[in-house]
């Protein structure tokens, strides 16, 4: 696979185009913290709305491409380099790869799918979804069996939303996880993983609940979000409808830390009540 740009360069590009166009909010030596590359320009081609107050609702209420104005039936320049930049953000968070030095310093076992690389695992769903045989055969020696809890991250579709929040996040649910008194087993990372997998990890474990936390499908404003899925002693046909998921977990969104004592509570309950997702009664 081709080697990608590296995404830093790609605002500064962007930027230092902006700021040549006399862009309002565009220096290059902006920091963005998130996803959505460059700050929005919704309104600052918008000389005067028909109902100014009915704009600002509309930008409070939502981070979409709205009031962006235009030169006569096309976007303006810096419009389409911004529309560029998120579109090569979502390409680059699912293209790109968890970071090996950040699994190794948080002391998370790394363990792979049968999806080989990331093209196989961008092409076959499934492969994403079951351990390759080494794994299953590293989980099975090196692994404690029998937590309350299995701990799993994995890439999803987001390798940028781990990258950027892993950290923030395992540390805090490590932190609430303990304060509940809840038991988890060896924290794993899935590397080429998708949810599915999660089912099989706790299986094998005989754990009375899983957590699973990977980078979600970026859009074209945020590429850089959190998905958080558990579920209650899965069985070998259990479906979507049989876990939870706490979604959004991105600094403009449920921020990070705060998320973990969401996602920690959540975990609590369905311990509590051993059961989890849509159940009747």
């Amino acid at each position: 696979m081709a080697a990608l740009i590296d995404r830093q360069r790609v605002v500064e590009l962007v930027r230092g185009a902006l700021a040549e166009l006399g862009t309002p909010g565009a220096s290059p030596k902006a920091q963005p913290h998130e996803a959505a590359l460059l700050a929005p320009d919704r309104g600052a081609h918008l000389v005067a709305p028909f109902d100014a107050e009915a704009m600002k609702a509309l930008y409070a209420s939502t981070p979409a491409r709205i009031g962006v104005g235009r030169a006569g039936s096309r976007y303006r320049t810096s419009t389409l380099l911004r529309f560029r930049a998120d579109h090569a953000a979502a390409k680059d968070a699912v293209l790109s790869e968890v970071d090996p030095k950040l699994v190794e310093k948080l002391g998370l076992l790394e363990i792979a799918t049968r999806a080989a690389d990331k093209r196989v695992f961008l092409e076959r769903p499934d492969a994403g979804r079951a351990l390759s045989d080494e794994a299953r055969e590293v989980v099975q020696q090196k692994c404690a069996r029998a937590p309350q809890l299995q701990v799993c991250y994995g890439d999803g579709l987001s390798a940028a939303a781990l990258n950027a929040h892993l950290e923030a996040f395992h540390g805090a649910l490590l932190r609430e996880l303990g304060q509940r008194g809840i038991k988890i087993g060896t924290p794993l990372f899935v590397r080429h993983s998708r949810v599915k997998v999660m089912d099989e990890i706790a299986r094998l474990l005989d754990a009375e609940a899983c957590l699973f936390v990977c980078g979600e499908r970026p859009g074209l404003g945020f590429s850089d979000s959190l998905s958080a899925y558990y579920i209650y002693r899965p069985a070998s046909g259990a479906t979507d409808a049989d876990r939870e998921v706490v979604s959004n977990i991105n600094p403009r969104g449920l921020e990070p830390v705060k998320a973990a004592q969401v996602v920690a509570e959540a975990c609590a309950r369905i311990l509590r009540d051993r059961k989890s997702g849509v159940v009747l009664g």
